[in-house]
């Protein structure tokens, strides 16, 4: 194997709440940081690259080369927010590692929405969607809307995709939600109507957090403390800024399938081989989306596969087993880099709900109402 092929040595959680009022942005920042670089058996002086928000105080906000002030001088940074979380900054990261552009990057932050970390969504006036009264989860219904119209998914398939995720966090100590499961079908449906499809425990929970990892080369990784997790291949597709006009079926209905294609031809791998996949779930029926779009089913099939109990964490398909966006966290662009802790975790075998052999994982952010996909394939070396 090329001794610069990207892989991830380290990774961390911080905790994640509703609120945390006890945390400054700072302080989850250096945590997500130094605890990503430490659990990779590194020191801050060892990374030389990082694509990491930087919240101030100091320095200049948003400006990522600030982190040398801590780290040491960079080699490689980042300041743009959604290329500092999740496969998008996982891949940026390994593309400049591969290119010798950097040795160690870290990649992550943190969000404090309820003190100034910004609205959910967009976060800027949209001139042609706020004038209508849409925000995110009415964009995504949209699209489920035309799915359900069009193929016959029913609000119970998105129901079971809800239950199954919200009891996978209501049995996870670092969830959110934890030990306010399990949930059935039944108690989704029954909870109240937000925007059409969707019930109140169709869409995800809201709160405050952060995660890092740290991306290195395969030929230093095998002197660090974890058995690495390989970058095999990823993809990203872009249809338009997000949220900036009305999400169409016949537009983004499939977003995802082509950044599949490029990410498998590259892993070497079809999705029939992926042990687990850490999919963006912002609602539960953008997972049944997401496994049409990947190839794990057939376009208007993914209703049908998710009531076989596929996507269970002893399924054929284990999706979230951490209880995703749904149930463990959701704390703005770095819920997208939580995935990637979730898949790195599962392919170590030290993941709270492990799948058993786990050895190929999929990592997917974003999707149809952000308009917008990236997507990266995971492998144990």
């Amino acid at each position: 194997m090329n001794g610069r092929q990207p892989v991830i040595a380290g990774v961390h959680a911080t905790e994640q709440a509703l609120s945390l009022p006890h945390r400054d942005a700072m302080d989850l920042a250096v945590e997500a940081v130094t605890g990503a670089i430490a659990d990779a058996g590194l020191s801050p002086s060892d990374v030389d690259g990082a694509q990491v928000d930087w919240p101030g105080p100091g320095g200049v906000p948003g400006e990522g080369s600030s982190w040398a002030r801590l780290l040491g001088d960079l080699r490689w940074t980042s300041d743009a927010m959604l290329d500092n979380a999740g496969s998008r900054g996982l891949l940026k990261a390994a593309a400049a590692v591969s290119a010798g552009l950097a040795d160690t990057v870290v990649v992550g932050g943190c969000r404090l929405v309820s003190r100034g970390g910004g609205p959910v969504g967009a976060g800027t006036p949209l001139e042609f969607t706020d004038v209508w009264g849409s925000y995110v989860v009415a964009q995504f219904a949209l699209v489920a809307a035309r799915h359900m119209h069009r193929f016959g998914t029913t609000p119970r398939q998105l129901a079971e995709v809800a239950a199954t995720i919200r009891s996978n966090g209501s049995t996870n100590p670092e969830a959110m939600m934890y030990g306010r499961g399990p949930y059935t079908a039944d108690d989704v449906l029954a909870s109240r109507m937000v925007a059409t499809p969707f019930h109140l425990l169709d869409c995800c929970i809201v709160g405050e957090g952060g995660g890092a990892v740290v991306v290195t080369t395969a030929e230093r990784a095998r002197d660090l403390r974890h058995r690495p997790v390989a970058v095999l291949g990823g993809g990203m597709e872009y249809h338009q800024a997000a949220y900036a006009n009305p999400a169409l079926y016949r537009e983004v209905g499939m977003i995802g399938r082509d950044a599949a294609a490029r990410a498998f031809g590259t892993a070497g791998v079809d999705p029939a081989d992926v042990d687990v996949f850490s999919l963006y779930d912002p609602n539960s029926f953008e997972v049944i989306r997401q496994l049409e779009a990947l190839g794990v089913c057939d376009e208007g099939e993914g209703g049908p596969l998710v009531e076989t109990g596929a996507i269970t964490v002893d399924g054929k398909y284990p999706v979230n087993p951490d209880g995703g966006c749904l149930s463990y966290a959701w704390n703005g662009t770095q819920q997208m880099t939580l995935k990637v802790v979730e898949a790195v975790r599962q392919l170590r075998g030290s993941a709270v709900h492990q799948v058993a052999g786990a050895e190929v994982a999929v990592v997917g952010n974003a999707g149809s109402g952000a308009q917008h996909y990236e997507m990266s394939v995971l492998g144990r070396l």
